[in-house]
């Protein structure tokens, strides 16, 4: 485990600029491998409460070790569980809301580097891609048993890929002639069902029919708009949400959501009577913020990281 820890964690200045540095309930929603979280539990006040949330137990065994100097300053407390679906677990705890969120959504470095977890393209390896690996669904099984309009589904939609269909038909013919068990066997396959002009297109000819297959083993895009509801609402009176996503997809959702708590809701003309609301909450960053050039040249990584945040109002007196 110890061997693909290191993390990077990224856009943190940006980060660390919306964390009041005062005694707060911090709620860390995708905890990794706790770089962003050690940096914000250094700014934050002594007596404070973090709460550290994970779907992979090799992330919270290395973070809570990671963070057993904050052990004596402050309330450390860790979950286990996804994070659309921890805030019933919250509540079951006694938590009722929180000062800081931060959502550093998709998959870590250490995930990614790992060849055993099957997420990456370059490594030759079983094809897994769970986040959590308790869970059952993998991604061999998706392409060995989903059928056509299953897999042109996954390709389409969720990898957004655009010669989906030739290589949905390569990976049909393949899987009857002998099961589809390796990162490097897809891979294979999908350049054997993608024209001339795509293969010579910069960047790797997988990285959307995995990105697609990385969505459905794990629910990505359904936990990010029920996860993020969920967040905002648990955020206490002037509470602060921040969200890092890694391409324009998530970015949409996080933006549609973000109007709708954001924007006044508009006048019902059948009753002229009743006030225009106000919205609860205030965007803090009226564009979303993108990596500088600086960070991009020592972690490349971080390019097509998006952040966005918001704060709910402080309550009228």
């Amino acid at each position: 485990m110890t061997e693909f820890n290191y993390h990077n964690p990224v856009m943190l200045e940006e980060v660390l600029s919306f964390v009041p540095p005062k005694k707060l309930t911090y709620l860390d929603l995708t905890l990794g491998r706790a770089g962003h979280a050690q940096n914000i539990l250094k700014k934050i006040k002594k007596g404070s409460t973090f709460i550290g949330v994970d779907c992979d137990d090799d992330a919270l065994i290395y973070s809570k070790e990671n963070l057993k100097e904050f052990d004596k300053k402050d309330n450390l407390n860790f979950i286990h569980s996804r994070y659309a679906e921890v805030f019933p677990i919250l509540r079951e705890r006694g938590f009722t809301g929180a000062d800081f969120i931060l959502m550093d959504i998709g998959v870590s470095s250490p995930q990614f580097d790992d060849p055993k977890r099957g997420f990456s393209y370059r490594y030759d390896s079983d094809l897994d891609m769970r986040m959590d690996p308790k869970d059952k669904l993998t991604a061999k099984d998706i392409i060995n048993s989903y059928s056509e309009k299953e897999l042109c589904r996954v390709f389409r939609d969720l990898g957004e890929c655009h010669s989906y269909y030739p290589v949905v038909k390569k990976i049909i013919n393949a899987r009857l002639v002998k099961p589809i068990n390796t990162t490097f066997e897809l891979v294979d396959i999908i350049k054997s069902g993608l024209p001339r002009k795509e293969l010579n297109e910069k960047g790797h000819p997988a990285k959307q029919f995995f990105l697609g297959l990385r969505y459905e083993v794990n629910g990505e895009i359904r936990e990010l708009t029920k996860g993020l509801e969920e967040a905002i609402q648990f955020l206490n009176p002037s509470g602060r949400l921040v969200i890092i996503s890694f391409n324009s997809e998530e970015d949409r959702i996080v933006k549609t959501i973000f109007k709708k708590y954001t924007t006044k809701a508009p006048i019902d003309k059948y009753h002229p009577l009743l006030e225009e609301k106000e919205p609860e909450f205030v965007a803090l960053t009226k564009k979303p913020l993108l990596p500088t050039e600086k960070e991009i040249e020592e972690n490349n990584r971080s390019k097509p990281s998006i952040m966005r945040s918001l704060e709910r109002k402080k309550l009228a007196r």
